[in-house]
């Protein structure tokens, strides 16, 4: 947030990212965000499958396939969202990552999203209840991976709106 003054008085101008955020229904983004994560987990199951596929019949091809396959799986958050802010779950949502500014958050931003992602929404860990508890609480829908990352995962259509009007109208609205 940055401050800025309007006919004398001071205003806090909040950045687009951080605007849509904080307008999100809870119920709405939840669900998007519960429904791109099982199209990730698909997409992740398709990234690793030729990997692992070409590992079969010895064991030493079996230990590099795994290898790469768990290097493909890792890198597909950080790549995906780190760059375009959209995985493949959050381009069929409709939703985004992005940083306060509203921009993709880039690799620093994605790879701690990621690494908390490991916890908060491993399907075999209380399958994603941490992440889900943290979205439905926190004022900005944001789960712990985007708290320390400093990201928020908004819907596009609303991002682009916040882009297109003016910060101000948000100190009459």
């Amino acid at each position: 947030m940055t401050d800025s003054t309007m006919f004398g008085a001071p205003v806090r101008v909040i950045p687009p990212g951080q605007r849509v955020a904080l307008r999100m229904d809870a119920g709405s983004i939840i669900f998007r965000r519960w429904a791109g994560c099982w199209i990730d987990f698909i997409a992740l199951a398709l990234v690793a499958a030729p990997f692992l596929a070409l590992g079969a019949g010895s064991t030493s091809r079996a230990t590099v396939a795994l290898i790469l396959a768990l290097l493909a799986v890792l890198a597909y958050f950080p790549v995906t969202e780190g760059l375009w802010g959209r995985s493949l779950g959050k381009l069929i949502t409709g939703t985004i990552v992005v940083n306060k500014d509203g921009d993709p958050p880039g690799f620093p931003k994605a790879i701690i999203r990621t690494l908390l992602r490991l916890v908060e929404v491993n399907p075999f860990l209380l399958g994603g209840l941490p992440a889900g508890i943290f979205v439905f609480s926190t004022e900005h829908r944001q789960r712990l991976g985007d708290m320390l990352a400093g990201t928020y995962v908004v819907r596009l259509d609303d991002l682009r709106r916040a882009k297109a009007s003016s910060p101000a109208a948000d100190v009459f609205d």
